[in-house]
């Protein structure tokens, strides 16, 4: 490239999130900022419009405030704008809204920006897909003739209704650093974009963090990818290839990002952390324990409590790990089957006593569990409920979304309750996508009031299956109750 010509500039943007609910729990475009970081690694500009910022003055000034107000792990509630339901979400006794800045500061950000050479917009849930859309549109009227990526989950998902509906010049699906690259090597006439790619994922550099003007906490992944293959989850959609990072590397990731960004809260962005714990995650907590830092480890996504063994529990208690969420989804053994046997409700109650042990009390975690699956009963979900609440830990519901292309997806239209070719504002996990009428949302709603009476009571040490004498007597309680009607 001619160091005498100007340097290409693309434009990286995070949308809008369009949803009845949504919530920063260490929310950031971690696909986009590896591919700015990539590109700029190459020798492209590269600068960041997110849309979800908390941080940005004309947000703060509009609130009243001189700056967001955070939980002590820096998360938060995002901007919020009611706006009308989707049509064919009418009858969702809930607001949708816009969540992230208004739209004109969105539509200024644009104004006072030099034309780029293309823009990269990043998507996430498919059913979120009128946050990018109108970004795009937004994007044409500002800068026409701009060859604009859409890349992200809704983009790798569901190609072709994003090709249809959001008509971008291009489409990035799966991980993005190499198909960006190689697109942009031709809009960007520099041919060595597409050259001599890293074939090691420790060959990549970081994610972008310093795009942003102000970073609340830093997110980082030890692994890509999953080796499961769960009947509700496309994680290998997206990336088909399960490949962990060297713990060496995952280790100073951490302890320089840290430091320069000067964080104390990390999340990890995994999907199998603890896969083949032994060389691979108790390495690296093992280092961080030692050095004693004061940082602090949350982990988002549900962990494998199958291989939290009393060494693994001692190592997240010892290096800082805050945020622990574990992965049940169901006690049913039909369902246990469709997730790969990935746990069985006596390694849970094992991770949860190892846990316990290392030190964390048991209202300090949290199990995912997951209701509204094709088929599922009821009384599968209490079942679950109920069994996580003896273990004395709170439950977080997990409604079922299909996603195109895995099996409980097909599952769903075989058995009538998606259209073939359903729009994915119905699979939103805020309106139990599978039973789309008031009655039944409001059968799912009592559940989730349910959970959070049992979770309410945890913080008092109460549960409702207690070990003593108490629960038969309790039960006796209820079915004479029951004679009173």
């Amino acid at each position: 490239m001619d160091m005498a010509t100007k340097t290409p500039h693309v434009l990286c943007i995070n949308p809008w999130i369009y949803d009845f609910a949504a919530y920063d729990h260490f929310s950031r475009p971690l696909g986009l900022l590896y591919v700015a970081a990539y590109l700029k690694s190459r020798g492209v500009e590269a600068s960041l419009i997110d849309c979800m910022d908390k941080h940005h003055p004309d947000l703060l000034k509009r609130q009243g405030r001189s700056k967001p107000k955070l939980t002590r792990y820096g998360i938060g509630q995002f901007h919020r704008e009611i706006i009308p339901n989707p049509e064919c979400l009418s009858y969702m006794p809930r607001h949708f809204a816009r969540y992230g800045w208004p739209e004109d500061i969105f539509i200024s950000e644009l104004k006072n920006r030099p034309a780029p050479d293309a823009i990269l917009v990043t998507s996430g849930m498919t059913y979120w897909y009128p946050g990018p859309r109108r970004v795009i549109e937004l994007c044409r009227e500002h800068f026409p003739g701009v060859p604009i990526l859409l890349g992200g989950i809704y983009a790798s998902l569901m190609p072709d209704h994003a090709q249809q509906l959001l008509a971008p010049d291009h489409l990035v699906t799966g991980p993005g650093e190499i198909e960006a690259a190689n697109i942009l090597a031709d809009i960007l006439k520099m041919p060595h974009l597409r050259e001599n790619h890293p074939t090691n994922i420790d060959d990549f550099p970081y994610p972008a963090f310093e795009l942003y003007r102000h970073v609340d906490y830093y997110i980082t992944m030890a692994s890509r990818g999953c080796p499961f293959r769960c009947t509700f989850c496309a994680t290998y959609k997206i990336d088909e290839n399960f490949n962990q990072r060297k713990p060496d590397a995952v280790i100073e990731e951490i302890f320089s990002q840290t430091r320069r960004f000067r964080v104390k809260d990390v999340a990890f962005y995994d999907d199998a952390l603890f896969m083949q714990a032994k060389k691979h995650i108790k390495p690296i907590l093992r280092e961080v324990a030692a050095r004693k830092k004061d940082l602090r480890f949350h982990t988002p996504n549900g962990l494998h409590a199958r291989y939290i063994d009393e060494e693994l529990a001692q190592l997240m208690f010892d290096s800082g790990f805050k945020t622990i969420r574990l992965s049940l989804e169901s006690v049913a053994k039909e369902r246990m089957r469709d997730i790969h046997n990935k746990i069985t409700p006596g390694e849970m109650t094992r991770a949860v006593k190892n846990l316990i042990k290392a030190g964390y009390r048991p209202r300090d975690l949290e199990t995912y569990i997951i209701m509204g699956l094709p088929n599922q009963p009821q009384e599968e979900v209490l079942e679950t409920i109920l069994y996580a609440n003896s273990l004395g830990i709170h439950v977080r519901l997990a409604s079922f979304s299909p996603i195109p292309g895995t099996k409980d997806y097909e599952r769903a239209i075989e058995n009538g309750y998606l259209p073939k070719d359903p729009d994915p504002l119905i699979t939103n996990t805020s309106v139990i996508p599978l039973f789309r009428t008031r009655e039944a949302y409001d059968e799912f709603y009592n559940i989730s009031q349910f959970t959070r009476m049992l979770n309410e009571g945890l913080k008092l040490d109460v549960k409702l299956i207690p070990e003593n004498g108490l629960r038969q007597t309790l039960f006796k309680a209820f079915d004479r109750v029951r004679t009173w009607e």
